[in-house]
């Protein structure tokens, strides 16, 4: 039910802009905006229980909480740069978006550095 909830806000707030942008289009981007921030919490919530399997299962396996939090952190700096990226050509700032989009690409390599590190001391343990 939750994906019929989620799909039906997309299309209510897609009927809303069109109507809109013909009478406002800077009302029809306020909409835009406030329809995505309410997906993005639907998204949120419809991932907590599998975020939370993920997180048992992991402890269950021995596997570091500390490399799923790194997991977790870049998926969600990727569904936040989705959004903001798409929000910023829904004002016709393509040049912005790809800016965001480039910010976003940053921020998951910066996040990854930790397990890159891992990975380093591993592969140099194993040839020594």
């Amino acid at each position: 039910m939750e994906v019929i909830e989620l799909c039906g806000v997309g299309i209510l707030s897609a009927v809303i802009c069109l109507i809109l942008r013909k009478i406002n289009s800077e009302a029809a981007f306020f909409v835009s905006v406030a329809a995505g921030t309410i997906v993005l919490s639907m998204v949120i919530s419809m991932l907590m229980p599998t975020v939370n399997a993920v997180k048992d299962l992991s402890e269950q396996a021995g596997i570091d909480l500390r490399l799923i939090g790194i997991m977790l952190k870049a998926l969600a700096v990727c569904y936040i740069t989705t959004l903001c990226s798409s929000i910023a050509r829904d004002a016709g700032e393509n040049s912005a978006a790809v800016w965001l989009e480039l910010g976003g690409r940053a921020a998951i390599a910066a996040i990854s550095l930790p397990v890159f590190a891992d990975l380093a001391k591993l592969i140099t343990s194993l040839i020594r």
